[in-house]
C-alpha cells in the first residue's frame, strides 16, 4: 500500500467526521504509509495537502532505506517472475517425480522451502567438514603417497549426501508452488547455494579420487616420487601436472554454472540442456563417491579402464591406441569428462550470446575470465601452494565465485546492470600479476596473505548476503525460513 492510496482515500472520505479521518491516517501511519500524524485542528483540505507532502517525502526516505536495492530495484523485485526449465530426461522421469512424491507425502504445509534448501546444504556441508577432518590435503585417501587410515564410509556419506542435496533442491520449488510460497526471494537463495554447493562438490571428488594437487615429486622427493604413476599420466603431463586436474575439477563446474547464469541475465530464461550438471552431474559425482566406497580410492589411480578398451581395440586389429596402455589413468577420463562437457557448454551459450547482445554481453563475461586467468596464473606460478594451504585456497575461490555469481543473479532479478569490476577480486589479481612478473613472494608471506584475504572475503560476503536476504524479504513482505508468521510489511490481509 502505498502513500498515494493513502492521499486518494482521504479525498475519498474528506465529508467524514475528523475523526473518522483520523482513524484512517493513524491506521495507515502504523504500517510505515505515512510519516507525519494529524493535528487535531487541521481541516480535511490541509491533510490532504499535508499528505501529498508525507508522500513526497516518504518516497525520499524509501529511496535511502536499503544500502543495497536501489529505488528502482525496490519497485521491479516484487514483480520478477522466474522462466525456467530443465530438459534433462533424468530429470523428468526419474529425479522430479522423486521430488514431487516427497513434496506431497513426506513435507508439511508450514516448512518453509528456503529452509528446505538449507538442510540439503547441511548435508553438503556435513559431508566437506568430516572428509576435510580426514583428507585435509585431500589426497590422504591416496596409500601410494600416504600414509593415513582414512575409513572409506566417508566417501558413501558424500554420495549420499549429494544425492540428499539433489532431491531437497528439487524439492523447494514444488514446495514453493504447492504452498504458493514462491518469491525471488527462493530464486535467489536456491541459486547462492547452489553456487556455494559447488566447492564442497569438486573438493570432495579430488578427495574420494585420492588425486595429489601438486607434485608427487615434491612431496615425496624426486626418488620416491619418479615411479608413481602421476609422472607417467599423459593428462597430466598435457596440462601441466596433478595440480591442473584438481584446478579444473574446481573451476569447471564454476565456469559452467555462471554461463548459465550469465545467460540467463540477457535472455531471461534459465533452460538446462538435456545432459546438465544439477541433473546428470550431481547423480555421476554420488557415483564416484560410491565407486571409492565399495573399490576404494586407489581404482581412479588405476590404469584398467583404458588399458580394457586398448585390449579390445587390439584384439580388434586397431593398434593406433597401444602407446597409451599405463599412461590413463581412471580419474584421467573423469577430468577429460569435464572438461569437455564444460566447452560443449561454452561452445553452446557463449557465442549465441555475444551475437545477440554484443559488446555489453562481452562486458559481464570479464570478472569471471579475470577470476579463472588469476586463479591459473597464481597456481602455476606456485605450483606447490595446493598442498601448502589446499582448504584456504578453495574457499578463497569459491568466495570470488559466489560473490560475482549471487550479484549477477539479483541484478538480473531486478534489472540492474552488472558491474564488470569486482573490487574483492583486486588482491588476487595484483598478487598474480606480481607473481607472474618475477617478484619473488617467500612462501610464507603468499600463505599468510591467502588465509587474511580468504577470511576477510568471507566475513565480507556473510554480511552482504545477510543484508540482501533481510532487504529483499522487507521489499517482498516475507520472511526467509517461515511462510506461516505474517510479516509486518506483509500484503496479504
Amino acid at each position: 500500500r502505498t502513500t498515494k492510496s493513502v492521499g486518494d482515500k482521504v479525498a475519498i472520505h474528506q465529508k467524514d467526521d475528523l475523526e473518522s479521518a483520523y482513524s484512517e491516517q493513524n491506521r495507515y501511519s502504523n504500517m510505515g504509509g505515512l510519516t507525519t500524524p494529524a493535528t487535531s485542528s487541521a481541516s480535511s483540505s490541509s491533510m490532504d495537502a499535508n499528505n501529498n507532502t508525507d508522500s513526497q517525502n516518504n518516497s525520499d526516505n524509501k529511496s535511502a532505506e536499503y544500502y543495497y536495492l536501489t529505488p528502482n530495484a525496490v519497485k521491479r523485485l516484487p514483480n520478477y517472475q522466474y522462466n525456467g526449465a530443465d530438459l534433462s530426461l533424468l530429470y523428468k522421469h526419474v529425479l522430479s517425480p522423486l521430488a514431487g512424491w516427497c513434496v506431497d507425502h513426506l513435507t508439511p504445509t508450514w516448512l518453509a522451502p528456503n529452509a528446505i534448501t538449507s538442510i540439503g546444504l547441511c548435508w553438503m556441508i556435513s559431508s566437506y567438514c568430516v572428509i576435510w577432518y580426514f583428507c585435509p590435503g585431500m589426497y590422504e585417501a591416496n596409500t601410494e603417497i600416504s600414509e593415513y587410515a582414512v575409513p572409506s564410509a566417508i566417501f558413501l556419506l558424500n554420495g549420499c549426501a549429494m544425492l540428499i542435496y539433489q532431491t531437497l533442491d528439487n524439492m523447494d520449488g514444488k514446495q514453493a508452488r504447492k504452498t504458493g510460497s514462491s518469491s525471488p526471494l527462493g530464486l535467489l537463495f536456491d541459486h547462492g547455494c547452489d553456487a556455494l554447493n559447488s566447492i564442497f562438490g569438486s573438493a570432495n571428488w579430488i578427495a574420494a579420487m585420492g588425486l595429489l594437487p601438486g607434485s608427487v615429486n615434491v612431496l615425496l622427493g624426486d626418488a620416491s616420487g619418479s615411479a608413481n604413476v602421476q609422472n607417467k599420466s599423459y593428462l597430466s603431463e598435457l596440462l601441466g601436472g596433478d595440480v591442473m586436474l584438481a584446478t579444473f575439477i574446481i573451476l569447471s563446474p564454476m565456469t559452467a554454472f555462471f554461463v548459465s547464469t550469465w545467460e540467463q541475465y540477457f535472455t531471461g530464461k534459465l533452460v538446462l540442456p538435456v545432459f546438465n550438471g544439477a541433473s546428470e552431474g550431481l547423480v555421476m559425482g554420488a557415483s564416484l563417491s560410491f565407486i571409492s566406497y565399495i573399490y576404494g580410492p586407489m581404482i581412479w589411480q588405476q590404469t584398467t579402464w583404458t588399458d580394457g578398451a586398448i585390449a579390445f581395440l587390439g584384439d580388434n586389429g586397431i593398434m593406433a591406441f597401444s602407446a597409451m596402455e599405463g599412461r590413463v589413468r581412471n580419474l584421467d577420463i573423469v577430468v577429460l569428462s569435464s572438461i569437455i562437457a564444460l566447452v560443449q557448454e561454452l561452445l553452446g551459450k557463449v557465442p549465441f550470446v555475444i551475437r545477440s547482445y554484443g559488446k555489453e554481453a562481452m562486458r559481464t563475461l570479464i570478472p569471471h575470465i579475470v577470476f579463472v586467468i588469476s586463479t591459473i596464473a597464481i597456481i602455476t606460478t606456485d605450483s606447490t601452494i595446493f598442498l601448502r594451504i589446499p582448504r584456504t585456497m578453495c574457499h578463497l575461490i569459491s568466495g570470488l565465485f559466489v560473490e560475482q555469481t549471487t550479484q549477477m543473479m539479483l541484478d538480473h532479478m531486478v534489472e540492474k546492470k552488472f558491474s564488470a569490476f569486482r573490487w574483492v577480486m583486486l588482491p588476487q589479481v595484483a598478487l598474480a600479476a606480481a607473481m607472474a612478473a618475477g617478484v619473488a613472494v617467500p612462501n610464507e608471506s603468499v600463505d599468510v596473505f591467502f588465509m587474511t584475504y580468504t577470511t576477510g572475503l568471507w566475513v565480507y560476503l556473510a554480511l552482504k548476503l545477510k543484508t540482501h536476504v533481510n532487504e529483499i524479504c522487507d521489499v517482498l513482505g516475507i520472511w526467509c525460513f517461515d511462510i506461516v508468521s505474517p510479516h509486518p510489511k506483509s500484503k496479504r490481509d
